[in-house]
Formats: structure tokens, sequence, C-alpha cells
């Protein structure tokens, strides 16, 4: 299987875990047509201090500078109550917790029947930890329920109908906890530049859904369901901050006009035009799956006129989704660590030098429950570390660097 292909797959995977996120598929640079990086990060000597009595952690050094640091949990619904320690460390750490609101698990099934039991598991959790909530996503071409794909492929089914479904379906999820969600992703990747429509939307009659090419929200509501989605998630929940989130928006490479580069003015038109509709939209979600052996092509100075361009039409930026892969980097775990920390660091540093940038999301907390360890696994074998803890628990350079990034990033208060 291509690997490709493979994190493609990886979201039937998170399916059973109550939540997935999308990640860009873009083409890759082989490391050796990429320069040499000149220097290194050392985080070695960085050591967790300890204020008051209690080690230091990331949620308590987002919070001493107006972030917010948070993190999706990996785990079941079911799983996540049994596991006492990881509760503790992931409340320590974190100072938000992501729920998955996806079809195939909340719905709209059949008779326009939902089951927030998953979703509720999480929202309580949150309440209880004194946990910023996060709902995702609110509308999606992806992981809808099956009774909608087939209302979607059948070929009597109507505009009408759908419209009916759309409205029904934003007004109930945004409504279940109306006024105690932080914010939702409204919309969930709706830009495609390869379908080659002048507005960039993706048409999933075009690039297809999980490999099958039928009509979704866009087909049957046209470009302005993206619109309406906000206005009605609006009215919904008031309080909540609205998120258009999206990938592959990160990289650059050396012969300019790269993938991700198409993408990122495409997003920044998307965004003008709902703006200039009067859209109620709050935020940027950047989804940010980031590669440790694409580090080379990780341009600072065009990322940060991005972050700048968005912040400048008046729009909070949420980093939604944060992790390393590493499996194209060395076998050695110390030269491998070392770079996903320089990838955690180098990243964090850009973004977080924007004012904008209030809101920070591992995709993770422990190497013991990550989706790379199914759907991106390293060809060696060996077991990947993308994240900010090994599978006992213990802190690895990924979470130093992070906490460095942290230490060095401007005020919001």
């Amino acid at each position: 299987m291509s690997k490709k292909h493979n994190r493609r797959g990886r979201r039937s995977f998170l399916l059973g875990l109550g939540g997935f996120s999308a990640i860009s598929c873009a083409n890759r640079f082989k490391s050796s047509s990429m320069p040499k990086r000149e220097s290194h990060q050392d985080f070695s000597s960085l050591t967790p201090e300890i204020k008051n009595g209690r080690v230091t952690s990331l949620r308590n050094l987002a919070e001493s500078k107006g972030l917010i640091y948070g993190g999706f949990t990996q785990r079941d619904s079911a799983e996540l109550p049994i596991d006492e320690k990881f509760q503790r460390i992931f409340v320590r750490e974190y100072g938000l917790v992501v729920g998955g609101f996806f079809g195939v698990t909340v719905g709209p099934f059949e008779n326009n029947s939902y089951d927030f039991q998953q979703t509720d598991a999480y929202f309580n959790f949150a309440r209880e930890n004194d946990l910023v909530f996060r709902g995702h996503p609110l509308i999606w071409n992806e992981f809808n329920s099956p009774w909608l794909i087939d209302k979607f492929k059948a070929s009597d089914t109507t505009s009408a109908e759908i419209d009916k479904i759309f409205v029904t379906h934003i007004t109930t999820l945004a409504q279940r906890h109306a006024g105690k969600v932080h914010s939702w992703d409204v919309v969930n990747e709706a830009i495609k530049v390869e379908d080659g429509r002048s507005d960039k939307l993706k048409d999933p009659t075009i690039s297809g859904v999980r490999g099958e090419k039928y009509p979704t929200w866009l087909n049957f509501l046209g470009p302005n369901y993206i619109e309406r989605a906000f206005r009605i998630a609006a009215e919904a929940d008031s309080h909540a901050i609205l998120t258009y989130n999206d990938n592959g928006l990160v990289y650059s490479n050396p012969y300019g006009n790269s993938y991700e580069e198409k993408r990122r003015r495409a997003v920044l038109n998307l965004l003008e035009k709902l703006l200039a509709k009067g859209t109620p939209i709050h935020a940027l979600g950047i989804q940010s799956h980031l590669d440790g052996h694409r580090n080379r092509e990780f341009d600072r100075q065009k990322f940060r006129k991005f972050l700048s361009d968005v912040a400048s039409m008046g729009l909070e930026i949420i980093i939604s989704e944060l992790d390393v892969s590493d499996e194209q980097l060395p076998l050695d775990i110390v030269t491998r660590d070392r770079l996903v920390a320089e990838a955690y660091y180098d990243y964090l540093s850009v973004v977080l030098d924007e004012p904008a940038v209030k809101t920070v999301i591992n995709w993770g907390l422990s190497d013991r429950y990550t989706w790379l360890s199914d759907f991106a696994p390293r060809l060696d074998g060996a077991e990947v570390r993308p994240l900010l803890l090994d599978k006992r628990y213990l802190r690895k350079p990924a979470w130093k660097a992070v906490a460095k990034a942290l230490k060095e990033a401007p005020s919001r208060t």
C-alpha cells in the first residue's frame, strides 16, 4: 500500500476513536534536493521547572502567555475513563480537549436521528477537569453516515431534501452545548485546487470521496453552502469561535508556486469572499501535520506572510491538529527525536510570533496512542515517535521544544 493511500486510510482507524482529521496528500520532494540545515537546536539542557510545588506544564506555560494549548486524546470515549494516568497527564499538559462530531458517530442516521454518546463523554471530561471544549466538524464531505451517503447517491434525492438535512444537522450539533464550546470547525477541507473549479472548491464528483465519486453538499447546494453553514451555526451558538479548517498549508519548495502555496492562495481568496459577504466567520484552523523530513521545506518568511495576511482580515488563527511524522527520519532514536523536536520548535517559533494565534492543539499526547502507528508506519518497522510524550508518558525532546517555544512567545495579555 502506498504511503499516500495509507494516510488517507487512517480516517477509518480514527472512526473508532470518535474523531479524526485530514492531512495534505501533497507531493514530497526528496531531501537530497534540498539545502542542508546549517545548525541544530539543542533541547537536551531544558528541564521542567518547579513553581509553587508543581512541575511546569504546557498548559500553565501557555496560560501565562494568554494562550490555550490543547489536544485530541486519540482515545476511544469508552477507554478514556479507564486510563486514569492518561487522564491525569492530559489534564496537566492540556487546557483544551477536542470532541469529534463526525457523521458516522453522531449522525444523522435514519429519520434524522442522532447519537451523542461519544461526544458527550468528551464534553463531560472537559467540564469535570476545567478544560475548554472544541467541536470538530459540523460540515465535511468525508465520513458522513451511511444513511446520508445513500441520500447523496440516490438519483431521486432533491436539493430541497439535502438543504433540510443541512440546516437540521448544523443546528442540532451546534445547539448541543451552545454557549459552552470554545470553537467549532464549521466547514472542514472545502478547498481542492486540482479539481479545476474557478473557486478552487473541492468537487466530490471530480476528486471523489474515499475513492467514490458522488455529489455532496457543494453539488446539491452550490458554493454558497459554506457561507450558509456559518450563518446557521452562528444562529445556533452565538458564543463559539466559528472556524474554517483546512490542510496542506505549511510547506513551500525551492522552486516556488508549490502545491501548498497554491492552497494558501485559495484559502485566502475563500476567506476574503466570505468576509466580504459579512459571513460570521471568526478564525482559520490550520491543520499542522508536519513531516520531520520536510523541515527544509518550511519557509519561515512565506509562512509568516500567510499568517499575517489571515490576521489582517481580523481573523483569529487556530493551530488545529499538530504532530510531526518521523516515518522518513533516521532509525537512531536520539537523532530522530531531535529532528522531530526541531520541527515542532521551528514551526511554533514562527506561529506563536503571530498575535492572531491564540490556540494550539496537538493531535495526540503520547506515542502510545497515535494514528501514525497504523497509517504512516516506518518501513524499518520501528515504532513511530511523533508526539510530546513517549509510550511511558515521559517527556521527550519534542515536549521541551514546545515548552521552549511557549516560553519565548510574546504575551497575549
